[in-house]
């Protein structure tokens, strides 16, 4: 800690702080506590002065200097303390953090669209506290439930729900930690996506369009609900996709490209609407999905219930139920 000294007028002070030296000027603060004759209030007043050095020689005599007072010097540190993280990390927009807390939360959730890293470095150097980062997520999955639920009562092609699912791969669950990029298993074979877990394997992700393709055959097979052919087509796709990415599983080619190992990998089919079953079908559902063991399907309004579930349980962590009801 600084020792704080008094001058022979009685100011104190602390040593002074040497801020830049040049070949020929030296720049210098001064941190001063100033009394007044006729009241016992004390002003911190802070004096930055610019110094020449002829001939590498200190001279006192200031080529230039300025003297905050008290007023001055509280705006400059609030003005500092405010602006400088902000700046430093490179930011256009920045959040003004006496507004109220909601309106703090949408302009984060703005601001780190797509930019998970930036979200990541502001609460890393103390800038937003971990409740804001999960409070403008928690905002961010509930505009992607709304848009999901809104654009199912549309006809959407198959394009628009794999850039959704791009955008929101959360809903997929929490084993998986990226889209690879790569597409491409084989010569024959593209992907809609090859997805890279936590623990460093790969899995698949089929999207068919939630409309037009019905998920039961019209007609039962022996009073049992059967998939449909459009239905029985896709899980042929994604067995297909599961045996080409086996084959190509000792390719050190294939590994290098997508960046992962390949080992029993499996494969997600998102495909049709399940809103208005009834429980034969939901048991009929149930039986389907356990007759594969590397193949899960799931419905639209599974992955709309997962991440109804998800968001629930992330808002009353962060934010508590005010942010479900807006």
């Amino acid at each position: 800690m600084s020792e704080i000294k008094t001058s022979a007028k009685g100011v104190d002070y602390a040593d002074s702080c040497t801020l830049q030296i040049k070949k020929r000027v030296y720049s210098q603060a001064l941190l001063m506590r100033i009394p007044h004759d006729h009241t016992d209030v004390q002003d911190i007043s802070l004096k930055i002065g610019r110094y020449n050095i002829p001939y590498g020689l200190e001279s006192k005599k200031p080529k230039s200097e300025l003297t905050l007072n008290n007023e001055e010097l509280d705006a400059l540190i609030r003005y500092i303390s405010e602006n400088y993280k902000p700046l430093m990390l490179g930011q256009g927009e920045y959040i003004n953090v006496s507004e109220e807390s909601a309106t703090l939360v949408e302009n984060f959730k703005r601001l780190i669209e797509g930019q998970s890293d930036t979200a990541r470095m502001l609460i890393e150097n103390g800038i937003l506290s971990d409740n804001v980062f999960l409070a403008a997520s928690v905002i961010k999955k509930r505009d992607a439930l709304i848009e999901l639920r809104e654009k199912l009562q549309e006809e959407q092609p198959e394009r628009y729900w794999q850039e959704w699912f791009t955008r929101n791969k959360w809903v997929l669950g929490s084993d998986f930690a990226q889209i690879i990029d790569e597409r491409v298993i084989d010569t024959e074979n593209i992907a809609d996506y090859i997805m890279k877990s936590y623990d460093g394997f790969v899995d698949l992700v089929e999207i068919k369009k939630p409309n037009g393709l019905p998920f039961w055959a019209s007609t039962k097979d022996h009073g049992n609900y059967v998939p449909s052919a459009d239905l029985t087509k896709a899980i042929t796709q994604c067995l297909n996709y599961i045996y080409a990415i086996e084959l190509e599983a000792n390719s050190t080619k294939f590994t290098r490209r997508i960046g992962s190992r390949v080992i029993k990998p499996r494969c997600i089919l998102i495909f049709g609407r399940s809103y208005d079953w009834n429980d034969e079908q939901r048991e009929a559902y149930r039986i389907l999905n356990a007759a594969y063991n590397q193949v899960s399907i799931l419905t639209y309004d599974h992955i709309s219930e997962r991440a109804q579930n998800v968001l629930g349980a992330e808002a009353i962590e962060s934010v508590g139920d005010d942010w479900m009801q807006e």
